[in-house]
């Protein structure tokens, strides 16, 4: 069975050098495998930030959650991917998708239906793999749709499920309920064939919220699907609630339904979750 890991995104907005190490530390104690910087324009840049995430800590692996495509050029994606794996000590994990936020893609102006999106994934994806040749670091996708995880399947050493497509009643990205969340899994198996038992698949967790009252603390997060009821809500492994030990065995649970063995969260989420890590260590 594949090892459980647990990574979390660090967000670098309005952080000075020395508390960005800071955190990356703290993310570190708590038992983080992987720490991971998002790639959007308020942001720091998501390469020196890896690189002083690396110096910061000793062993936790260095994600990118995950970088927007249309932002890179191929090519130049491919020499910043190489030194930073090369000067971090081969502690690189490259993370990329489509993008999603349309302010972003409106200040570069660059297009940003699904079509062009996804064109721009396949397009950087199939450089990197000539350029890199299997000896860069590994390659993790992320997304909801058809395209994007038939790509990852086929392509990807990880699989990130986000369960969170665009609906257009909320003019916003909400959570599907749990047995999409499965065929979705189902889906990328599938399409993966020989390659199905060596992917690692990993799903980003939108929120945790500790309480006794499981039923109570799913209605504080009624946003991330204002669809589901709170019954449905506590299915998902796109949300934690519970105590600690709760929601660790919400994990265990996690890993045999839907075979999810990396597990993703959201800094708010950092010291909560990481309470829920020392119970599955």
């Amino acid at each position: 069975m594949t090892p459980l890991r647990f990574g979390v995104v660090l967000i670098t907005e309005d952080c000075s050098g020395a508390g960005w190490a800071a955190k990356c530390r703290r993310a570190e104690a708590l038992g983080y495998d992987v720490i991971a910087v998002p790639d959007h324009l308020n942001l720091l840049s998501p390469f020196p930030s890896a690189t002083l995430a690396a110096e910061a800590t000793e062993r936790a692996v260095i994600g990118t959650y995950v970088l927007n495509a249309a932002f890179h050029h191929p090519v130049l994606l491919a020499r910043d991917v190489t030194t930073t794996d090369r000067l971090i000590g081969g502690r690189l994990e490259l993370g990329v998708g489509t993008g999603y936020v349309r302010s972003e893609f409106a200040a570069l102006g660059l297009p940003d239906d699904p079509a062009s999106r996804v064109r721009r994934l396949e397009e950087l994806v199939g450089t990197l793999d000539t350029l890199l040749r299997h000896k860069g670091p590994p390659l993790m996708i992320g997304g909801h749709g058809d395209r994007v995880l038939r790509l990852a399947a086929r392509r990807a050493e990880i699989v990130s499920f986000t369960g969170a497509p665009y609906r257009a009643e909320y003019g916003r990205t909400a959570l599907v309920d749990a047995e999409t969340l499965l065929r979705r899994v189902e889906f990328v198996l599938a399409e993966a064939g020989a390659r199905a038992p060596r992917i690692e698949l990993n799903v980003l967790s939108k929120a945790t919220v500790l309480t006794r009252d499981r039923r109570a603390g799913a209605e504080t997060v009624r946003r991330y699907a204002p669809d589901l009821p709170p019954e449905r809500l506590l299915e998902l492994p796109t949300l934690f609630v519970g105590t600690p030990a709760q929601i660790a065995e919400q994990v265990r649970e996690h890993r045999e339904r839907f075979r999810l063995s990396y597990f993703t969260v959201m800094e708010p989420a950092m010291e909560d979750f990481g309470k829920v890590i020392e119970l599955l260590r």
